[in-house]
């Protein structure tokens, strides 16, 4: 299996569209180049989020994660789980949901520099989304905006994450950085720092890693875009290894997540007589307060 690689600067909005159908059909993950997002604003959110988590602890247990309802916060390496059961992940994370109208303290930030830069970020993430959004919608025949329409902000969430090197596995081996897990909404963009560790599982249960291409942005369906597509986009299964190199590994992830009181039916356009309608109709709150619990218990 190999990961798409999509150049958003070349072919009309059909034919990009057309690569996407393919990517997230078979694969669920595409790598895209020229998505649009000034490289400035990039250097920018790793520049912050590496002076962040170089802090003491003492430092970033100032802006320590409350609850998963806020979904806002400062988790230390071990607080997370992706994959339940298993040891906490090896990663240290700073969550920010910009939900509208949500009325954040000063003191819940680190700097004002931190948070105008976070802002931008986060700007430009769901302006680059939202066109990823329209074309999935052109590949099902929909109203251009039937999916970003959902997406007010409510569950959108930027995340910043820092996977420190030559990591002390647990006992067994069990423990990663990130373990084995499905994103939980429409799309994911992730950004990394240049240092690889992301792997997609294949079809045939092998771990396949993930590129890391300077200048690009690794994209990929979640739970919510499978479940309305009957299974036609894939959400498939990733995780990150443990570093055990001499560098540090910073990633940023963008989540797009419809808000909570849409409701997720499968598209009639992708049901078939064989198939049937594989999933039942869910809020999106419902789904993502689910997942969200079972990773941080």
């Amino acid at each position: 299996m190999e990961i798409p690689l999509i150049d958003f600067s070349s072919g009309s909005d059909e034919e990009l569209a057309a690569q996407l159908a393919y990517a997230m059909g078979e694969v669920g993950f595409m790598t895209v180049t020229n998505i649009g997002i000034p490289t400035e604003i990039i250097d920018a959110i790793f520049r912050v989020s590496s002076q962040f988590f170089e802090r003491d602890t003492d430092y970033k247990h100032q802006y320590l994660y409350r609850n998963v309802s806020e979904n806002f916060g400062y988790q230390g390496v071990g607080m997370e789980s992706l994959e339940p059961g298993k040891p906490g992940d090896l990663k240290e994370t700073f969550t920010l949901r910009l939900a509208p109208g949500s009325d954040l303290g000063e003191d819940r930030w680190p700097s004002e520099a931190f948070r105008s830069t976070a802002q931008n970020f986060y700007n430009e993430c769901l302006g680059a989304a939202t066109r990823i959004m329209r074309l999935m919608a052109r590949v099902f025949e929909l109203p251009e905006d039937f999916f970003s329409a959902t997406v007010g902000g409510e569950n959108v969430a930027l995340r910043l994450l820092f996977y420190p090197r030559e990591q002390q596995v647990a006992d067994g081996g069990e423990q990663l950085g990130a373990g084995a897990h499905t994103d939980y909404g429409i799309l994911t963009l992730l950004f990394q720092s240049g240092v690889g560790g992301l792997e997609v599982r294949d079809g045939n249960g092998q771990w396949i890693p993930v590129p890391s291409i300077p200048g690009s942005v690794v994209i990929n369906t979640g739970d919510l875009m499978h479940r309305w597509t009957n299974g036609h986009f894939r959400s498939t299964e990733h995780r990150v290894k443990p570093m055990t190199s001499t560098q540090d590994r910073y990633s940023v992830a963008f989540f797009v997540d419809p808000d909570s009181q849409t409701l997720i039916e499968v598209l009639p356009q992708c049901v078939d007589e064989s198939e049937g309608v594989t999933y039942p109709p869910i809020t999106a709150g419902e789904h993502i307060r689910q997942k969200l619990q079972r990773s941080h218990n």
